[in-house]
C-alpha cells in the first residue's frame, strides 16, 4: 500500500504533515488509520507526526504496527530506532537500527552512527567502531564519526589514526574545543610537546573553563 494523493483525505493529511501542522496532521491520519488499518504507510506518518509532538510512546506503538505489517520497512525500523534511543531504551533501539543495516537496499546512513553511538555508550568498542566506520564508508562526509572514532582509536594507543581523524573534523569544525583537546592528546602521546601546546592554547582559547587542557599545557610548560 501507498499513500493516494487523489484522494482528498490523503491529500489533506499530506499537506498538514509538510507544513509541520503536526497537532493537524495527526487528527487527519488518525481518520485514514481507522478507515485503513492495514496502510503501514498511514502508520508511518502517524508515528512521526506523534514523535514531533513528543508522544514517543504513541510513536513507538504505531511503529511496531507499522512493522508487524511490514517487517521490511526500513524506515519504521529506523523511526522506532530514534524513538528507543530518545526514551532511553538503548538495547531495543539498537535492534531497531541493526535491523536497518540488516536490510541492505534500504539502509540508512544514519543507522550506522547510531550503531556506533549506542555502543559507544554501551561500553561495546569493537562494535562502535564497526558503526562509526561504516557510517564513514557509506557517508564519505559525515565527518562526526570522526570524533568517535579518534577517542576509540586513543583507548587502543593507536594515536597516529586519531591525529589524522581529529585534524579532518578540525578543519570543518574548527570552533569546538574538545576537538583541539583531543589533537594536544594525541599530540602528547606522540611526544609532539610544541604541538601539544598549540592544541592545549586553542583549546583554553575557545573554553577558558577547560580544567584538563590548562592543568597538562601547565605542565608541558614548566617541562
Amino acid at each position: 500500500m501507498g499513500l493516494d494523493l487523489s484522494n482528498p483525505e490523503y491529500a489533506k493529511a499530506i499537506e498538514h504533515y509538510l507544513s509541520g501542522r503536526w497537532k493537524e496532521a495527526r487528527e487527519a491520519l488518525e481518520g485514514l488509520h481507522a478507515e485503513n488499518p492495514e496502510d503501514h504507510y498511514v502508520l508511518l506518518l502517524l508515528a512521526k507526526s506523534m514523535y514531533s509532538l513528543g508522544r514517543l510512546e504513541e510513536a513507538i506503538e504505531h511503529l511496531q504496527k507499522a512493522v508487524a505489517l511490514n517487517p521490511e520497512f526500513g524506515n519504521a525500523y529506523y523511526e522506532l530506532g530514534v524513538c528507543y534511543y530518545r526514551c532511553g531504551r538503548l538495547e531495543k533501539g539498537l535492534a531497531a537500527f541493526n535491523k536497518v543495516l540488516a536490510l541492505g537496499g534500504q539502509s540508512h546512513a544514519m543507522a550506522s552512527y547510531f550503531v556506533g553511538l549506542i555502543n559507544h555508550l554501551l561500553g561495546n568498542d569493537g562494535a562502535a567502531l564497526e558503526g562509526f566506520a561504516n557510517l564513514r564508508k557509506v557517508s564519505r562526509e559525515s565527518l562526526i564519526a570522526n570524533f568517535y572514532l579518534a577517542q576509540l582509536k586513543m583507548k587502543e594507543r593507536k594515536y597516529d589514526e586519531a591525529l589524522g581523524l581529529l585534524k579532518e573534523l578540525a578543519e570543518v569544525t574548527p570552533n569546538l574545543a574538545e576537538v583541539h583537546y583531543l589533537l594536544g592528546t594525541a599530540q602528547f602521546h606522540l611526544h609532539n610537546n610544541t604541538d601539544a601546546i598549540k592544541c592545549y592554547r586553542k583549546t583554553l582559547e575557545l573554553n577558558p573553563n577547560d580544567t584538563r587542557a590548562r592543568a597538562v599545557l601547565e605542565m608541558l610548560i614548566d617541562v
